[in-house]
Order: structure tokens, then sequence, then C-alpha cells
């Protein structure tokens, strides 16, 4: 009689586990998301600009502007390469957030965007303005 009430208890444990597994596998999480076209392009690009300036002197602080120019060039081709092109609705929004910037840091607008240039083409999620890249036309 002991053993027949054990084992159905058992047996009604082992039913709502099982529920509760399908349930989470019904409605849980799928686990991670995969990166997109876009942040795959931004990461190989970005790192064959890194190693395209890797060795690049950085002694006088014109050589660090020079390394970093590179670096952006070349990441800005490869993303062309890539089939994306800079986004003109990030261009118009940067101008006026490039100019804000520049009167809070005493820069000029140029040293400014550019900045802001360097920044913005290595995010590949959206925010809370145009991402820099989309897809060419």
């Amino acid at each position: 009689m002991n053993v027949l009430r054990i084992g159905g208890g058992l047996l009604l444990l082992l039913v709502f586990a099982l529920a509760g597994l399908y349930g989470y596998n019904l409605y849980g999480d799928d686990g991670p998301v995969p990166p997109s076209a876009l942040s795959q392009a931004i990461n190989q690009c970005d790192l064959i600009a890194s190693k395209a300036a890797a060795n690049l002197p950085e002694v006088l602080p014109f050589q660090k502007l020079e390394k970093a120019a590179r670096q952006a060039r070349v990441l800005d081709q490869c993303m062309q390469d890539q089939g994306f092109q800079e986004n003109p609705d990030w261009v118009r929004a940067a101008m006026v957030k490039s100019a804000h910037i520049a009167k809070q840091q005493q820069i000029s607008e140029g040293e400014a965007y550019e900045k802001l240039r360097r920044e913005e083409m290595l995010q590949g999620t959206a925010s809370d303005h145009p991402l820099y890249w989309r897809k060419r036309l």
C-alpha cells in the first residue's frame, strides 16, 4: 500500500516536471539571437581595418590621427564591398549633433563630425537616431 502511494507520488511529480519543461520550451528563451548581417559585416570589416593599420607608428599626435583615418577609410571601403553605404538620414542628424558637440567641447564642427562618424561606423544596432550604415540601393 505504501509502495503504491510512493510510486503514485513519484509519477505525479514526474508528470509535473515534464509539463513544466514542456512549458519552458514552448514559451522560454530561444537562446542567443544571431547577429544581423550588418553587425557581422561591421565586425569583419573592423578586424580588417585594425590589421591594415596595425603596423603604423603612433608616437606623435598626427600619427595617431593618420592611423585612425586609415582604419576609418579601410572600414568604409570594406563596408561598401559588403553592400552597405553611408545613410543620408544619419548625415543630416549628425550635422545637427556635431554642431552641438562642437560648442560644448569648443572644437571645430568638422572635428566633432569626424569623431562622431568614427564612433557610429562601428554601431550595428538601432538606437534613438538613424544607423550610420544602410544597404546599398
